[in-house]
């Protein structure tokens, strides 16, 4: 099981180089974290975007051996839609200097996109190091479904613990988040949760436990989850965080962001290849931790 972005990165370094072609290859951080991807030995950039734009950034960085190839580009939907046609030829998707709601508009697009018939979705992976030990803890959905029904939350379920399975968690144990570890019938996300929880039970959801309403510390805390009384295999012990909207899990990534230093990244799944969509003030660290991911669950 990989526990950390270290031992992850140990983990790549034999499987080969992956190309990542970046939409708005412009970006300084991005050029960074292409050139330690290449330096792990897992990674080797082609960059789609303005192409003076581009080499005065490498000339920033000083070198061009982590660069296969630059694509000329004159503005963003040109710049996502040569990305996306490259990146069929093999590879993985970046974000570079773009918006991400261009670039999934891209993805998206029903013609020439990456849309597979499946629901994307956004997984949040951060080490939680509050114990000795620390631990890869995944959360979804806080960066593409806005306010997801239980049809929506199971496929967002599933793209995760696909995930998890990538890193090495056998059986993910899976939280859903309220405010609340009760179902209060004026409370939509604590009915998903026990309707879901449910069909886990049941074996209508495979590859994980799942169980919910649960508040966040009876998720993550075996101490308050004995203090509520609360018996389950997953409270205290959730591998997999699901928040009910995007707004809640925009705020919980953003909390680990900047509160924390703790070592994170995200990747986007559902697509006919995962997509890297990082913040665009991301510092090069997350976007080289965002790769990594991505290289990790496309093999």
């Amino acid at each position: 099981m990989i526990n950390s972005f270290e031992e992850l990165f140990a983990n790549l370094k034999s499987r080969g180089r992956e190309k990542i072609v970046v939409a708005g290859g412009e970006d300084i951080e991005t050029l960074k974290a292409l050139k330690e991807t290449y330096d792990y030995g897992f990674g080797e950039g082609i960059l789609v975007g303005k192409k003076d734009e581009i080499e005065k950034s490498i000339a920033v960085i000083g070198e061009d051996k982590f660069v296969k190839e630059i694509i000329e580009a004159k503005d963003d939907a040109e710049k996502v839609r040569k990305a996306v046609e490259k990146v069929k030829e093999g590879g993985t998707l970046l974000k570079g200097k773009i918006k991400t709601a261009t670039l999934l508009k891209g993805v998206l697009n029903k013609e020439w996109g990456l849309r597979t018939g499946k629901i994307i979705s956004d997984v949040f992976v951060f080490e939680d190091r509050r114990e000795k030990n620390p631990k890869m803890v995944l959360v979804s959905d806080g960066g593409v479904n806005l306010k997801p029904d239980a049809k929506v939350l199971v496929a967002v379920i599933n793209n995760a613990v696909e995930v998890a399975h990538k890193l090495g968690i056998e059986t993910p144990k899976v939280a859903l988040l309220a405010a609340v570890e009760t179902i209060n019938l004026d409370m939509e996300e604590t009915i998903n949760a026990g309707i879901i929880s449910k069909m886990n039970e049941r074996g209508q959801i495979k590859g994980c436990i799942i169980d919910g309403p649960l508040a966040l510390d009876n998720a993550i805390s075996e101490f308050a989850a004995k203090k509520k009384g609360i018996v389950s295999q997953v409270a205290g012990k959730a591998d997999i965080l699901i928040v009910p909207n995007i707004t809640a899990g925009n705020i919980f990534g953003k909390m680990i962001t900047y509160y924390t230093n703790y070592s994170f990244g995200h990747i986007i799944v559902g697509t006919k290849v995962p997509v890297i969509a990082p913040s665009r003030a991301d510092k090069s660290i997350v976007k080289l931790n965002c790769i990594a991911l991505y290289v990790l669950c496309s093999r």
